[in-house]
């Protein structure tokens, strides 16, 4: 285990608690000008993104207890997981053509660490630069913050990667980071654009976000760099972190 999957649960959970004190003082002081009038998300909208959060945190939590089962002796939890990644494998194996390998192995960099950490600075000084406390707080606790729990837990369950993958990776194998972090990246970022467009665009760009944490995900198993239940646990704890932190902020906004 290296030093930053020892310490990421930790520094997840310092995050969280300077993130609840920022927004006790965004509650407390009186606003500095106006919020914005239309939400990002309606209320509807956003108690459901939270009970789907809600239902993806369980999820993670039972499959990474099975992924636990793998490597312990007499414990067949994990054994259909296995099954099914060895399927997925085999099926992608025969229908994967040769020529797919250099465009996915591009279009999977969308989810690469260099990329996404620029992205994310970007988009957090814009914030600053324009003011806005609540989003810019929003934005670093979920692009850091996922960043975080995806190390910690790949330290807990320690899986090896699958062999002989199609690109060079290091670090262990579950949740996969590019799953996680896209869903993430991605998803808030929509979130962020999405209070500033008219309502029939809306859908449009949450679903691109979407389709892109999804096809990232999947380039990851047609590489073979992770196995389909890692690229799974990634999009549960993508969602239930996206879920998490779009939903305070939604709900700061209103009680505000």
């Amino acid at each position: 285990m290296s030093w930053i999957e020892a310490h990421a649960a930790p520094a997840g959970l310092l995050l969280v608690m300077a993130a609840l004190g920022g927004l006790f003082f965004y509650l407390r002081r009186a606003p500095a000008q106006a919020a914005p009038s239309d939400a990002a998300l309606p209320p509807a909208a956003w108690h459901a993104l939270a009970l789907a959060g809600l239902l993806a945190a369980l999820g993670l939590a039972v499959l990474a207890c099975d992924m636990l089962c793998l490597t312990a002796p007499g414990c067949a939890e994990g054994a259909h997981w296995h099954a099914m990644d060895l399927a997925v494998q085999q099926w992608f194996a025969h229908h994967r053509p040769p020529a797919w390998l250099g465009p996915v192995a591009a279009f999977t960099h969308l989810g690469h660490v260099g990329w996404t950490a620029a992205l994310s600075v970007a988009v957090l000084l814009w914030l600053l630069w324009r003011r806005e406390g609540l989003r810019a707080g929003a934005w670093l606790l979920g692009t850091a913050g996922v960043g975080l729990w995806i190390r910690a837990i790949k330290g807990f369950v320690a899986r090896p990667r699958p062999e002989a993958g199609w690109v060079s990776e290091g670090d262990y194998s579950f949740p996969s980071g590019h799953s996680a972090g896209t869903l993430v990246l991605y998803g808030m970022l929509a979130w962020l654009l999405a209070g500033g467009l008219p309502r029939h665009w809306r859908a449009a760009v949450w679903g691109v976000a979407l389709a892109l944490g999804l096809a990232i995900g999947a380039s990851r198993v047609m590489l073979r760099v992770h196995f389909a239940s890692d690229v799974l646990a990634g999009w549960l704890l993508g969602l239930a972190w996206l879920a998490l932190v779009v939903c305070t902020a939604e709900w700061a906004r209103a009680r505000r």
